[in-house]
């Protein structure tokens, strides 16, 4: 098991939390960004016959369309 003897150098160390911090920036962008990709997509499962709007903060408001 060579590969798990790592002895890294100081630029080693600093290129490791450089990698780490830039995947956790990203992860955090793509939360705050995207929070609910699928939602927006998917109705809220009242059926055909509602008609769903989803809103920025908080639940879809969901109104039956008139003549069903």
């Amino acid at each position: 098991m060579k590969w798990l003897r790592w002895t890294p150098d100081r630029n080693g160390i600093v290129g490791v939390i450089l990698a780490l911090c830039f995947i956790v920036c990203i992860f955090a962008v793509v939360v705050i960004y995207l929070p609910d990709f699928q939602q927006r997509k998917a109705s809220a499962g009242f059926g055909p016959d509602w008609d769903c709007v989803a809103q920025a903060r908080g639940d879809p408001v969901c109104i039956k369309k008139p003549g069903r």
